[in-house]
């Protein structure tokens, strides 16, 4: 009996092509190929004004980002981990040697991958997403709003986690989301003290506890079709679910939204969350950040989902 191959590694919709260890690799529904390669010597800082330069996010320290354009590639220099050259159009991205190979990792899953998937026609939502059902629920929120921690009680009740910050979203007609890195980094205050059944630590650091995804609970990361989006907001007693307004739901997708700085690229991406919030039931979803409420709060969620 011949043994079957296994399925290629993938994330967003690529088939990953790498000689490097990946840790948050999905397997299989990639199509178009993305190689990742180590840069032979240490790259040197571009001479040239940067075409964007922010704070980076989940980290307990300070650091910056700084993104670069030349002519025909991008580089992203990060201040903790060093210099990744992207080439969209190749589908390639070259990244820096680096002691801490889990950062380098999760650095190469954000900004660098999402110039290649907006190459390509999809947008990134800064937002987490679990399968419910035979559907995508996307948990939409900005920083410290519970998304990790929600999408790991959905992980414990047995529904497969496509993300824990960054949506890859497609409309081809109908909207899909292209599963992200198989991975959770939950903040030390409401980590449980053990991995959760389906999950096994990397690291653990003052900010964040890094946990993989047991590879039985990954599965691949061919496109799942969207059945709803979950604005995350706070509330002081109560869990309930309401309808979200078109006009606030755009304004605040656009927020949680990467798009490169020009006419073309805000033009484009208001036309894809314009879509995308016209063909979706978008609710907020009100709760108390308590992790007493965590399972109530799945509940709800998916009894309304599964009855859409």
């Amino acid at each position: 009996m011949n043994t079957p191959e296994p399925a290629p590694p993938s994330l967003f919709g690529f088939e990953v092509r790498s000689g490097q260890a990946l840790r948050f690799l999905r397997a299989g529904g990639g199509v178009e190929a993305l190689e990742i390669v180590t840069a032979p010597e240490p790259r040197q800082r571009p001479d040239v004004q940067p075409i964007a330069q922010w704070d980076l996010a989940g980290t307990g320290y300070r650091e910056r980002g700084t993104l670069y354009q030349r002519d025909g590639y991008f580089e992203f220099w990060t201040t903790d981990v060093g210099g990744y050259r992207i080439e969209p159009a190749r589908g390639r991205i070259e990244i820096p040697e680096s002691k801490d190979e889990i950062l380098r990792e999760q650095r190469l899953w954000g900004l660098p991958t999402l110039l290649c998937l907006i190459y390509r026609d999809d947008f990134p939502l800064h937002a987490a997403a679990v399968e419910v059902g035979d559907g995508a629920v996307i948990l939409a929120a900005p920083q410290r709003y519970g998304k990790t921690t929600l999408a790991l009680a959905f992980h414990r009740r047995g529904h497969r986690v496509l993300s824990e910050d960054l949506c890859c979203c497609r409309l081809r007609p109908g909207a899909e989301l292209l599963p992200g890195p198989a991975l959770l980094r939950v903040r030390p205050d409401v980590y449980p003290g053990s991995p959760p059944p389906g999950t096994h630590i990397l690291a653990a650091r003052p900010d964040r506890v890094f946990l993989a995804l047991d590879p039985d609970r990954r599965g691949s990361s061919a496109p799942v079709p969207i059945k709803a989006i979950i604005f995350l907001r706070e509330s002081p007693d109560e869990i309930r679910l309401e309808g979200a307004l078109p006009s606030v739901a755009l304004a605040d997708l656009w927020s949680l939204n990467f798009r490169l700085q020009t006419a073309e690229g805000r033009a484009r991406s208001f036309r894809q969350l314009t879509r995308l919030v016209g063909g979706l039931p978008c609710w907020n979803l009100y709760r108390p950040l308590r992790l007493a409420n965590l399972e109530p709060t799945v509940d709800l969620v998916a009894g309304h989902v599964r009855a859409l």
